[in-house]
């Protein structure tokens, strides 16, 4: 949440993602839509999808475009820094000093690694529910992650004692992903700049995510 709202695939009841997903579909002529299962590490190594787009808020970067195909961007997002409350992280030299956790094979790990440079060595986790259950035990300090994501956490309490003390503005966008080679991916593209044009992603954005915008910028 607040991308994939529901207790597993049957059973959603909606979410950003979803949303979009299904006006797609619509604009498309499409009568349904199912929705699979894909791991995000195997997706973003290039492993086929079973599936004909896969939106799993993948950041668009060099090293991913090399194995798949992504769409027109349709998401733009920073880097959020969930912390337990009364953190204060509000500079680059704040965060080295924390006890970090992020997801395997994210923007977030390698924000950390490349920027942050913690002092700790940070600990990794295949999910992004595994690194939210490490905050709750104490076991990690703060989670570097896309801001969207650790607000929904917070929203739909996976996380307790804990909040988004900040986001560091790293210019990140997210595409859908299609395997190598898809002939759907001009049809998917002309459905997405057409949606974001007349404004339907823009009112999905205010329905789930308005509160972005209030969380501070760190200076990097």
């Amino acid at each position: 949440p607040p991308f994939w709202i529901g207790r597993d695939y049957n059973s959603l009841t909606g979410g950003f993602e979803v949303d979009f997903t299904k006006e797609m579909a619509k604009r498309l002529g499409l009568n349904q839509v199912k929705f699979v299962e894909m791991s995000f590490t195997g997706l973003v190594a290039g492993q086929q999808c079973p599936c004909d787009i896969n939106f799993s808020q993948v950041t668009i970067t060099e090293e991913r475009d090399r194995v798949v195909d992504f769409t027109e961007p349709y998401f733009d997002a920073n880097q959020g820094v969930l912390a337990k409350t009364g953190t204060k992280v509000t500079s680059v030299e704040d965060a080295k000093g924390l006890q970090w956790g992020a997801q395997l094979n994210t923007t977030g790990a390698q924000y950390l690694s490349d920027t942050i440079q913690p002092t700790k060595e940070t600990r990794l986790y295949d999910r992004t529910v595994d690194a939210f259950a490490a905050l709750n035990a104490g076991q990690i300090q703060a989670i570097m992650l896309d801001t969207p994501i650790v607000l929904g956490a917070v929203e739909e309490k996976q996380v307790r004692n804990a909040e988004v003390v900040g986001q560091f503005k790293t210019g990140e966008s997210y595409g859908g992903v299609v395997n190598r080679g898809s002939k759907n991916l001009e049809a998917f593209n002309q459905v997405i700049k057409a949606i974001k044009e007349d404004g339907f992603r823009d009112q999905l954005f205010q329905k789930y995510f308005a509160e972005q915008a209030a969380v501070p910028v760190i200076a990097a």
